[in-house]
């Protein structure tokens, strides 16, 4: 669970870094910030947001506007860590629940 939680919240670093990126390029490109429907929300939010970075289709976009708004990175990592922790954690005992003793060490 753990080497599956630091690759997955290695990914959701790297999309937060594209996110920040793309921002940058934008405001270069167009001398003006981009506003998106989802910025209000994970303004409010911050970057306790990034807990929901589990979620398959909007985890990923979540962390890359998080990196788009500059959220602070590391609480936006640490916050992605524990939602994708919890997941594989649910994960596991959901296998366990459904095949117990199938899986014993």
């Amino acid at each position: 669970m753990v080497v599956a939680t630091a690759g997955n919240t290695i990914g959701g670093a790297i999309s937060w870094w594209t996110g920040y990126g793309v921002e940058i390029a934008y405001e270069h490109v167009t001398h003006k910030r981009g506003e998106m429907r989802a910025v209000t929300w994970l303004r409010r939010w911050g970057p306790k947001a990034c807990l929901l970075s589990w979620l398959p289709g909007i985890g990923d976009p979540i962390c890359a506007v998080a990196g788009w708004l500059k959220l602070p990175f590391w609480p936006c990592a640490s916050y992605m860590a524990v939602g994708k922790f919890v997941r594989y954690v649910i994960y596991t005992g959901a296998l366990l629940y459904i095949w117990p003793g199938r899986f014993s060490i």
